[in-house]
């Protein structure tokens, strides 16, 4: 059985009636391109990744990273990556060396590989956040903006990812938002 094909503007559509969600969030929830370009043009600046927690079980990456702008925490993401899914064998340690040694955003990685994607959503929502995105996102908010998707290589998943966006914030405090460009 085939899994259900998503319409993000309808599910940003219906999300936005019951959250107050600016366009910019709308974009980064609904995007099939890579977040970090969207982010560093959003904010005139480059995205630095800090990587939280990272660890390979059974040829699987497990990664948690926060996105910022000028020191300023905007997405807090989980990626999951079954490196068997890259065939290439070069590639592959090639491609976990860069995951493990770098702080390199996940789009910035399969740009320098040279690797052909495509993005799945599998889903968008506003949900509640738990205390350690509370902290590493340095919000008070309950809740906030976020999306799972799936990276396609090949025919084959090559990363899950989710990524939670405290960007709301930023956009809505007019002084911080200029001086990020």
């Amino acid at each position: 059985m085939a899994e259900k094909i998503i319409k993000p503007y309808k599910v940003i559509n219906k999300l936005s009636k019951k959250y107050p969600l600016k366009n910019e969030e709308k974009i980064l929830l609904g995007t099939d391109g890579s977040i970090t370009n969207l982010l560093e043009i959003l904010f005139n600046n480059e995205v630095v990744v800090e990587t939280i927690h990272q660890n390979i079980v059974n040829d699987v990456n497990y990664r948690t990273v926060i996105l910022k702008i000028n020191d300023i925490p905007m997405v807090y993401a989980t990626s999951k990556i079954p490196l068997k899914n890259i065939k290439d064998k070069g590639m592959r340690e090639s491609i976990k060396k860069d995951l493990l040694s770098a702080n390199i955003p996940i789009g910035k990685i399969l740009k320098i590989h040279n690797l052909e994607t495509r993005r799945e959503i599998k889903e968008i929502d506003y949900k509640k956040i738990n205390s350690e995105v509370k902290l590493f996102l340095k919000t008070n908010r309950e809740s906030l903006p976020q999306r799972t998707y799936n990276i396609i290589y090949k025919n084959n998943i090559l990363m899950e990812i989710t990524e939670i966006f405290n960007i709301g914030e930023l956009l809505e405090n007019e002084s911080l938002h200029k001086s990020l460009n």
